[in-house]
């Protein structure tokens, strides 16, 4: 919408009384995830000058006496500010990054306060280019004030591919490998900047997604967007690896209601159907609710596979007067996959085999007994709560609990017998677990001289309690893997392997100044950590044993940037991890945490009238502490081993014109074990790749909507993903390369007719021309099979 010309009953000298000061960022005025309290009408104005860049001007005197909604939500800023002057008299213009506030009645060319409804616009649009990052760092930081490299995937760019798994969503970002495994476990196997991470990386909503891996899956159709924080997040987040960590965050009530239905079919017998509501529940719309819901069955690729779903998540915002806002946010996961391994031998696969290739399909389990199903329930909160000036406290919590039936099917190595049998065990481990998760920070501005400072303080406290038990079993016969005969007899032992009961418990304090002088940023923070482990349990039988740990360390993150007037900004920083171990050496010593540390130089670039982001990241880390083989007692660890990655990262996204985006990633990672003891007649990898981690990686992605001529309403994208060479641990066995193709075709049927309007069709295809691929498998001699061409239908309809 055009804006008019500034009235000229608006008085000049208005400029001395800016809500937002002149030399912050500069303006982003494309929708934006914004969280502003309910605060007086003068402090809102001035919070959201600051976090949208723009320049707020208006004369004190025609302020109200009263206070401002809370904004919560993604949202442009001229929707943003018609929230927070409706049910005022005053009305707003904006002209490229200067925002004029006046009464209406003096201004009838201003646009007034309104109350914004209808429904979200059409998935089909560009994505907005992020300009905050909160759920990855914590505050509403502007992106290119990060001291270290970040990659964010909005809910646009999970809709536009039409992702189905976290993988997916991280399919496109540089620095970042994700192990495909159709078929198999649903732990995440993903590794940032050459370094393996858990599912203790993965932050749900600021808070540690939990601490039981065969428990946690993530559904990114309940996800608002995804970032990753490369590099030691520690400081922030406690023990994790040097890689980083994942961020979601999930769907929540917006301002602005909606809803959409889907139904989906394609490959494997796919059947899907999602639902995702929010609206206002009173007319003020201090209360407002999110409903996201889901529901599948289907195949995989693997035969005796299936890949069931059910997901529920309903969430309820309310605005309890003036200064609080209250977000409860519940989940429900209960998904159905089958038990077997599947890492497949490197016979047949990468190596030759005398009898031909293994078929992509092949199943490495006992139909019927080999399964896997997981069900978590969580439920929690968020508040904040705006105290005097700009002055915020806020609190998360999570309570979440599991349970897991796991009938596993594995080996004990990638070899075949006679080069086509295969043989495996039985291991069936349920678990059960429970996690309690809560922090507690406040977050203010404050200024000292010309430096201003944005400061957060907290402190963070998790416990975590699993049971498990393991019973090992035998099959009598071995699989023929070119001519699988599956059943016979199998037998389970008399005794448990394992019957553990795991606690522990953790806290965190932490502290964190952002400081602003003209253009330089600085960023210092710091965190110490407690941690106690311990468990409970008895082995092949045997008595009970007792096992404590005890864990401290203290970690920090310095960085420093310069935001150039052109858009450039340069930036450098230092930061360290820790990584508790539960290996003990000889003598019974538990071992200390290990230990992370990187440094990171870069170039971010945000062109003044052109909608992008690129980034250019070179880094090196060191995890040291590591345990490996001792030389002096075979059978037990010592913790002199090292790990060093070093590389260069390249990202860009861009609106190329209003109707068309790319999304580009590049990373070279060079990361090797450095140091290293052979086991009794083993490998010493030091010197040698890390496994998995390929040097080369590239991908981009292009979307074009056309609104014009004959394609009107057509909206095609196509992606192309270049994974590298790699290599086992013992880089023994070589992995091939490989380049995969994306396609996505979308119509708005709207353009048919009223009748359909609010409705669109998509059809998305991932490995389009049907590429083998390979990732390193869990042994020296396997490898896990890629996933093959899979085609998704979804029929969407908004209202």
């Amino acid at each position: 919408m055009p804006a008019p010309a500034l009235s000229a009953s608006f008085d000049p000298a208005a400029a001395a009384n800016a809500a937002a000061p002149t030399d912050i960022e500069p303006p982003v005025l494309q929708e934006m995830l914004l969280e502003i309290p309910a605060l007086p009408l003068g402090e809102a104005l001035t919070s959201f000058g600051r976090r949208t860049g723009l320049q707020i001007l208006y004369r004190p005197d025609i302020l109200p006496d009263r206070r401002s909604r809370a904004l919560s939500g993604r949202m442009d800023p001229a929707a943003a500010l018609s929230i927070l002057l409706s049910g005022t008299d005053l009305a707003f213009e904006m002209k490229g990054g200067m925002v004029t506030i006046g009464r209406l009645q003096e201004n009838p060319g201003f646009l007034p306060g309104l109350t914004v409804e209808g429904r979200l616009a059409s998935a089909t649009r560009t994505a907005p280019i992020p300009s905050h990052s909160r759920s990855g760092g914590k505050s509403a930081t502007p992106v290119e004030d990060l001291p270290q490299g970040l990659s964010i995937v909005t809910r646009e760019d999970l809709d536009q591919r039409d992702v189905q798994d976290i993988n997916g969503a991280l399919a496109y970002s540089a620095g970042v490998r994700p192990i495909d495994y159709p078929g198999g476990q649903g732990a995440i196997d993903v590794f940032v900047r050459g370094f393996r991470q858990s599912s203790e990386s993965v932050m749900i909503d600021g808070l540690r997604s939990g601490y039981n891996p065969y428990g946690l899956e993530y559904e990114p159709f309940g996800v608002e967007r995804v970032e990753v924080l490369k590099g030691p997040a520690s400081t922030l987040y406690g023990a994790m690896p040097p890689g980083g960590a994942i961020a979601l965050t999930s769907k929540r009530p917006t301002a602005a209601p909606f809803h959409r239905l889907q139904l989906q079919g394609g490959s494997h017998d796919r059947r899907q159907v999602t639902a995702d509501l929010g609206d206002r529940i009173d007319a003020d719309g201090t209360l407002r609710f999110r409903l996201t819901m889901l529901s599948r069955r289907s195949g995989t690729q693997i035969d005796h596979t299936p890949d069931d779903r059910l997901y529920v998540a309903p969430a309820l915002s309310w605005s309890a007067g003036d200064r609080t806002d209250i977000t409860l946010l519940a989940s429900y996961l209960d998904f159905r996959k089958m038990g077997a391994e599947q890492s497949f031998p490197a016979s047949g696969t990468v190596l030759d085999n005398p009898y031909g290739r293994l078929g992509s399909n092949l199943f490495l389990g006992y139909p019927g007994l080999s399964s896997y199903r997981s069900r978590t329930l969580s439920a929690g909160y968020d508040i904040r709560h705006a105290l005097a000036g700009n002055w915020t406290l806020n609190q998360t919590l999570r309570y979440s609990s599991s349970r897991v039936g796991y009938l596993s099917s594995w080996a004990s190595s990638g070899l075949l017998d006679a080069d086509r049998i295969y043989r495996f065990g039985l291991q069936d481990r349920p678990k059960t677990s429970s996690t309690l998760l809560v922090d507690t920070n406040l977050q203010g501005e404050a200024a000292t001289g010309p430096l201003r400072h944005g400061l957060l303080i907290g402190i963070d406290h998790g416990r975590h309690r699993a049971h498990e038990t393991r019973r090992n079993g035998t099959v009598a016969d071995g699989l023929d893997v070119f001519a699988p005969v599956y059943g016979g007899p199998y037998g389970w032992d008399a005794t448990l392997a394992r019957d553990l009961t795991e606690r522990l418990r953790q806290t965190g304090l932490y502290a964190q100044d952002e400081i602003a002088a003209g253009n330089w940023r600085l960023t210092l923070g710091g965190r110490l950590d407690w941690s106690r482990s311990g468990s409970t349990g008895r082995l092949s039988g045997g008595p009970p044993v007792e096992t404590a740990q005890f864990d401290r360390a203290f970690t920090k993150r310095i960085g420093l940037a310069y935001r150039f007037e052109n858009g450039l900004t340069p930036y450098a920083g230092t930061s360290t991890s820790f990584q508790p171990n539960s290996d003990s050496d000889v003598q019974g010593r538990p071992f200390s945490p290990s230990r992370g540390t990187q440094v990171e130089a870069g170039l971010r670039y945000r062109p003044k009238g052109f909608d992008g982001l690129f980034t250019l990241s070179l880094f090196r880390a060191v995890q040291r502490n590591l345990t490996t083989a001792d030389p002096d007692n075979p059978g037990y660890s010592v913790q002199t081993g090292e790990m060093r990655s070093r590389g260069v990262e390249l990202e860009a996204k861009a609106a190329l014109s209003p109707t068309a985006e790319l999304t580009a990633a590049y990373s070279y990672t060079d990361a090797r074990i450095t140091r290293d003891n052979p086991t009794p007649g083993g490998t010493d990898r030091t010197g040698k790749r890390v496994a998995s981690v390929p040097r080369h990686a590239a991908a981009v992605w292009l979307r074009q909507r056309f609104e014009t001529g004959a394609a009107s309403g057509l909206t095609a994208g196509v992606g192309l993903r270049y994974v590298g060479a790699a290599y086992n641990a013992t880089n023994s066995i070589r992995v091939p390369s490989y380049l995969l193709t994306d396609v996505s075709l979308g119509y708005d049927l709207g353009r048919l007719g009223p009748a359909l309007d609010g409705a669109s069709l998509t059809m998305t295809a991932t490995n389009l021309f049907d590429r083998r691929y390979f990732s390193p498998g869990f042994y020296e001699n396997s490898v896990f099979f890629g996933n093959r061409r899979a085609v998704l239908a979804t029929l969407s309809y908004s209202w």
